[in-house]
Order: structure tokens, then C-alpha cells, then sequence
């Protein structure tokens, strides 16, 4: 071009002008490593999707193993109620199992914007939802029961309320076979 001769004259011309080298780089080692941590971050979201979804059917089918745990224990004592618009709770408590179960019974159908309640009333004014139906048999449980005083069963609205109504269908003090009379 400027009339000096070219220095690479002997050499033979490259006619993809260094491509070969963009290529060699492209599927080195390196770009190798970063495709393997993505092979693996696949089998990891695998498994903590699975570990999930055990924890989730376990908590799940856990409430059901709580109202059968205070039900079949050895030291279970159970008291049976009606309820005010008829029908009727199970109620069973186990020290040992430190459990609460709860079993609606041949329940009256409710209209389809009421539900029955079953309530647990803690020593510090807390209160939990151990159940609820629309009219349906229904089990419920609670674990653990150390600071229980009372479960009341009400009939609630579709919206379940931060407390139980005043009007309840029934009510039952805990521990069950605790004694009324001072005397006994």
C-alpha cells in the first residue's frame, strides 16, 4: 500500500482472518465450566421445589394426625356436648400428647353464608381456629394445648371474625374431667 513489500509474504494467507481463533476461544474450557453450575442449579431448584411440597402435605395432613393423636392416646378424656341448634362435638384431650381434638357431628345444615367455628381460648386472651364447616362432619386439632382454658364452638358468618361471637353453641373448659365441685 505504501509500497514497502509485505512482511508476511512466505506466510499463506488466512482467508477467515482470524475467525478460528473467536471460534477456538468460544468452546473453551471456561465457557464449558460456566455451562455445568447451571446443569446443577436446576437439579437444586428440583429438589427444594420437592422438599416444599413435602413440608406443605405434611403440615397439611398433620391437623388430621393432632384431633387422632388426643383421640387414640392412652390418657384421653373425652366429653361429648350438643350443640344449642343441635347436633354434637367430641372433644378429647391428652396430657401425654399435649393434643386437642375436635369432631363435629350430624351438624344441621347452615344457610351458605354461616359456617360452625370451633375456637381455643389461650391463657393470654390468644385465640385460635381449631375447626370450622357449613354443616358438613368435620375434625379438627390443636398441639400444643399447654395454655388452653376453653374451646367454644360458634356459628360464624362466610367471613371469620377475630373472635368468637357471644352467642356460642357450646362451650367446654379445660382440662376436661376437671371437677366443678371444690369439694371432690
Amino acid at each position: 500500500m505504501n509500497g514497502s513489500p509485505s512482511q508476511h509474504r512466505d506466510e499463506p494467507q488466512d482467508e477467515n482472518l482470524g475467525l478460528d481463533l473467536v471460534s477456538q476461544v468460544a468452546h473453551s474450557s471456561r465457557a464449558e465450566r460456566s455451562a455445568r453450575p447451571k446443569r446443577w442449579i436446576f437439579a437444586v431448584i428440583g429438589l427444594v421445589i420437592v422438599v416444599v411440597l413435602a413440608l406443605v402435605t405434611f403440615s397439611l395432613l398433620n391437623s388430621e394426625t393432632k384431633s387422632s393423636k388426643a383421640a387414640k392416646a392412652d390418657d384421653v378424656l373425652t366429653e361429648v356436648v350438643e350443640l344449642n341448634s343441635g347436633g354434637q362435638a367430641t372433644i378429647s384431650t391428652s396430657k401425654q400428647e399435649n393434643a386437642l381434638g375436635v369432631e363435629l357431628t350430624a351438624l344441621p345444615p347452615l344457610d351458605d353464608s354461616e359456617q360452625y367455628v370451633v375456637w381455643a381460648v389461650h391463657e393470654e386472651g390468644g385465640i385460635s381456629v381449631v375447626s370450622k364447616t357449613s354443616g358438613e362432619d368435620a375434625k379438627g386439632g390443636l398441639s400444643p394445648i399447654d395454655d388452653v382454658l376453653a374451646v367454644h364452638i360458634t356459628v360464624e358468618g362466610s367471613e371469620i371474625p377475630a373472635s368468637p361471637s357471644e352467642d356460642t353453641e357450646a362451650s367446654v373448659d379445660l382440662p376436661l374431667g376437671q371437677s366443678e365441685d371444690p369439694k371432690a
